[in-house]
């Protein structure tokens, strides 16, 4: 038994050790946005500005932000960065805007995504998305992830302009998105943010991490919400991602596909190191010779 409480005691701070160095070696990161300070609307300041990542014929290049790489393509799907506080000009118009009208606890920059691929077939889609697809899930808005990092968790809200449409309807003369629960507002409307990972073998996860940006599917209709402060979003389920692909859909889905305005912001995505072979695999260690001590003590127990 003393042997056994010896071994124990010199793996525990051994693995101690271990995660001390490790810690020193890759610090968590938080992904703020807030070090950017380029923006290209054609405004003045540093203050109400956006960086018009997602294209539109500005620019298609991507951007970077803490090591965290953020895709873009001409007329989406991808990233822009803000600091827009409008959170009530309706319309496409104010598609960088986000409806906190901040970054999270109030700070400047943030990040607003636009862009999907309909789970269905659609006359403007006619392939169905697959989420086992490497190709499929690199066609939504993206991040890679820094060399020997993992997402852990990051901060999620509507934009300006799918909150109020989901509010309210798409304002004339379009009409496009139809006002979440209907006329009488009862209508099971709800938009849903998924985000997937692809890992080091550029192999799909197969899991999925789903967060309700607005959800009306409650019976009882106070309990309806669209989503209008930063909410924080678990990602360690994607932990073996190195890549991140977020799609939204939506139950306001006509002929050409979803409805409801494709976008949303994100804001404090957390990093954290990924954890050495060799620590992981003396906690395994140490697990093994804490339970078979258990095992001991209970056995000598029922012995005695």
């Amino acid at each position: 038994m003393h042997r056994i409480l010896y071994i124990s005691s010199l793996l525990f701070f051994s693995l101690q050790f271990l995660m001390i160095s490790s810690s020193r070696t890759i610090a968590g990161v938080v992904v703020t946005f807030d070090e950017l300070a380029v923006f290209n609307d054609g405004g003045s300041g540093p203050t109400n500005r956006y960086y018009n990542g997602n294209g539109f014929g500005a620019n298609s290049v991507g951007w970077s932000s803490q090591g965290a790489s953020f895709n873009t393509a001409e007329y989406g799907p991808g990233w822009s960065y803000s600091n827009l506080n409008n959170t009530t000009t309706p319309g496409f118009g104010n598609l960088f805007a986000s409806y906190t009208g901040s970054g999270f606890g109030g700070s400047g920059n943030y990040a607003v995504a636009y862009g999907f691929r309909d789970l269905l077939p659609s006359m403007f889609d006619t392939r169905t998305f697959n989420p086992l697809t490497a190709t499929d899930l690199r066609s939504l808005p993206s991040i890679g992830l820094p060399s020997g990092m993992q997402a852990s968790n990051v901060r999620v809200t509507n934009s300006t302009f799918a909150a109020l449409s989901m509010l309210n309807g798409d304002p004339p003369p379009n009409n496009f998105a139809k006002k979440f629960g209907g006329p009488s507002g009862s209508d099971p409307d709800f938009l849903k943010l998924s985000v997937f990972g692809i890992g080091a073998a550029n192999n799909p996860l197969g899991v999925a991490v789903d967060f309700y940006l607005a959800d009306y599917r409650s019976i009882i209709n106070v309990n309806d919400y669209v989503v209008n402060s930063w909410q924080l979003l678990d990602l360690s389920a994607l932990a073996n991602a190195r890549s991140l692909h977020f799609n939204l859909s939506s139950s306001d889905v006509g002929n050409f596909g979803m409805n409801t305005p494709g976008s949303f912001a994100i804001d404090n995505l957390q990093l954290t190191a990924v954890p050495e072979p060799s620590t992981l695999a003396l906690v395994g260690l140490v697990t093994s010779v804490f339970a078979f001590r258990r095992y001991r003590t209970k056995r000598a127990k029922v012995r005695n």
